[in-house]
């Protein structure tokens, strides 16, 4: 029987499967470790992949486990969306403490990182801890609240990040400046997604249920809000250049990294003095 929640499954097929092979491109072009925030696109494609197979395959042979996977598949989807905003604004964080006196350092990135994967770890243990009643609705778990709680914390620490960088944009290489707008182009799509968890997690209606919610909702608040962020994403992936640690002068030179300061300095008529690499590289 083709269930509403079918048709939502149906575009995650759809647009996910070649969303995976960009993001896995991407990821190759920029490197695994330093591409930690296209790395968490990759696994978001994925979880959304599996999930959807999930919804099909428990139409046919439900059962409480694969309901429960559905549900926390779903739940901790948001959670890739946020560390990837968090890696990507690494990226751009680690070009501006090579030129300037460094504001944040990877001990602020870790910290926020670590927020978001308790968060992670919270809304799995509380999707474990789900009973169905007979309609199929459930009530949050408390550890699920508290995960999507740790969610708006870093999120909104990843926010400040960008807010407080932004001024210095000015003094990083001509793509990288594409970088933090297109992370306030996605902001208010994550913050729908993120309010849309809020509701699940937190309210009454049985129009925030991720089991038996409206499906134009979720469509509305949840589906549309993560294509057009991953989209962006991969695209702003695809436009910039792979980012080795090195940089080049204008001429294509590879420099080091203290020389690459030194002739940012030259080039400005100013000493910039020396910089280091504090955020991508580590995260």
């Amino acid at each position: 029987m083709w269930l509403a929640h079918d048709t939502v499954a149906v575009l995650g097929l759809i647009f996910y499967i070649p969303a995976f092979s960009l993001a896995l491109y991407v990821c190759i072009k920029h490197g695994f470790r330093r591409s930690s925030g296209w790395l968490y696109i990759l696994i978001l494609c994925l979880v959304r992949i599996i999930g959807s197979v999930c919804q099909f395959i428990s139409n046919k042979n439900p059962s409480t486990g694969l309901l429960q996977a559905v549900l926390i598949l779903d739940s901790i989807g948001i959670s890739p969306l946020l560390l990837a905003t968090l890696g990507v604004l690494s990226r751009f964080v680690d070009f501006v403490n090579t030129r300037a006196t460094p504001i944040f350092t990877v001990r602020h990135f870790r910290i926020v990182q670590i927020i978001l994967t308790l968060g992670v770890v919270l809304s799995i243990a509380g999707g474990t801890s789900i009973t169905l009643s007979a309609d199929g609705s459930y009530k949050s778990a408390t550890s699920s609240k508290v995960g999507v709680l740790l969610y708006i914390v870093g999120f909104s620490a990843t926010i400040i990040i960008s807010l407080v960088s932004v001024p210095r944009r000015s003094v990083v290489p001509g793509k990288e400046r594409h970088v933090p707008v297109v992370i306030f182009l996605a902001i208010p799509f994550i913050v729908v997604r993120l309010l849309y968890s809020v509701l699940c997690a937190f309210g009454h209606n049985r129009l925030f249920s991720i089991a038996t919610g409206s499906v134009s909702v979720t469509i509305g608040m949840s589906v549309i809000e993560e294509f057009v962020v991953v989209g962006m994403y991969i695209l702003l992936g695809l436009w910039l250049e792979k980012y080795n640690g090195r940089h080049t002068d204008s001429g294509g030179t590879d420099l080091g990294i203290d020389k690459w300061v030194t002739w940012l300095g030259q080039r400005d008529g100013v000493w910039a003095g020396r910089g280091e690499n504090y955020a991508a590289r580590q995260l």
